[in-house]
């Protein structure tokens, strides 16, 4: 008798996928099929198997290594460019790589990312004008219509794609943290904290380095950034050398080859794309400060990217800013104007980094 399972976002969750093949395997449900586009697995009933799994994204669909067949690693099933393996090995040294299942889940990621953004703008018409109904307490009026079934499924999916884009990144991050070491390095704060808040650090690298290292020459020494807000611990002082570093994309390596290097992350934004860390290195008086790079041509690539960012970020601001305008054009009452007020000053905050990302290239033009 064949047995079927659901398993929706299986390749999202690799390891716990792992784990329950496993189980099913154990209690005497060999595998026998999966079904790509409805999530399906089919098992048969056959012999309890204690085994290890491992499932391998591979577009090449490239045979084992001859180093995991001797470890144990047998290739039993095949589904489109998924490879799942099991090892009934009593002890296993050598495992599959994890690079192309993390490569696929973030192109997943980002694509979810984008299409969650844009349910974002078009949620918050209906959600404002909503509030407005509720704050003036405006006559509403219904209209009966065969369509409202239609915006309903509509809005569902919405919530749906916002929830699995929020599912998928954050299985992604702790997937990442745990096998390619781009999880902050996190210290336990003992005694003293204070908080500091600096809006748009990220315009200027250079001010941002420059401060953090005075701050640690005087003791006072970062260990967590939340937003705009820098959390210090007190202590002895110490010469840090702190880096910006920002990447459009990140290798999978990227975090590893650095903290091999004795560099400490302190901070490391959520995406894959568009990303941004703070690196920290201690040294002695005397030695060269340490860097991330020497190289005067990919410190010049660094700056545009920083001018690329600031400047992009401004634009978005300001055609968001447009569209509400566009939008509210046929209803202004007072809380359409406050709202679109509130829009226009909140254009302070981009306007002011890319001047501050403008200035940082011209003192970066002078070194």
């Amino acid at each position: 008798m064949t047995l079927k399972k659901w398993r929706p976002f299986w390749s999202y969750d690799i390891e716990k996928t792992e784990q329950w093949l496993a189980e099913m395997a154990a209690n005497g449900n060999q595998l026998t099929d999966i079904n790509l586009a409805t999530r399906m697995f089919s098992f048969e009933k056959g012999d309890c198997e204690n085994v290890e799994f491992h499932v391998v994204f591979d577009k090449s669909r490239s045979e084992l290594t001859h180093r995991l067949e001797e470890s144990g690693w047998k290739s039993f099933y095949t589904k489109g460019n998924w490879q799942f393996l099991k090892n009934d090995a009593e002890s296993i040294s050598v495992y599959p790589v994890r690079e192309h299942i993390v490569k696929r889940n973030r192109l997943h990621a980002n694509v979810l990312q984008g299409i969650s953004v844009w349910y974002g703008f078009q949620l918050m018409i209906p959600l404002t004008l909503l509030l407005v109904f509720l704050i003036t307490r405006e006559a509403m009026e219904f209209v009966p219509s065969p369509l409202w079934i239609l915006t309903i499924l509509y809005f569902i999916q919405v919530v749906g794609v916002i929830w699995l884009a929020i599912h998928a990144t954050r299985k992604l991050r702790a997937f990442e943290h745990k096998f390619f070491a781009s999880g902050v390095d996190v210290e336990k704060t003992v005694g003293e904290t204070f908080s500091k808040w600096r809006v748009n650090w990220q315009s200027a690298p250079d001010l941002l380095e420059s401060w953090l290292a005075e701050m640690a020459a005087e003791g006072n020494h970062l260990v967590r950034i939340q937003g705009a807000r820098f959390t210090f611990q007190k202590g002895e002082p110490k010469q840090v050398s702190y880096v910006y570093d920002f990447q459009f994309k990140t290798a999978l390596h990227y975090f590893d080859i650095h903290k091999s290097e004795g560099w400490q992350l302190v901070f490391s934004s959520p995406y894959s794309f568009v990303k941004s860390s703070l690196w920290m290195k201690e040294y002695v008086v005397g030695e060269v400060k340490p860097a991330l790079t020497y190289d005067p041509v990919e410190e010049k690539s660094y700056v545009r990217k920083v001018l690329m960012l600031s400047v992009g970020a401004f634009v978005l601001s300001l055609l968001f800013t447009v569209y509400m305008y566009w939008i509210y054009t046929n209803a202004w009452n007072l809380f359409n104007k406050i709202i679109m007020v509130a829009l226009v000053m909140s254009l302070a905050i981009p306007i002011t980094g890319m001047i501050r990302s403008f200035k940082y290239a011209f003192r970066m033009k002078e070194v």
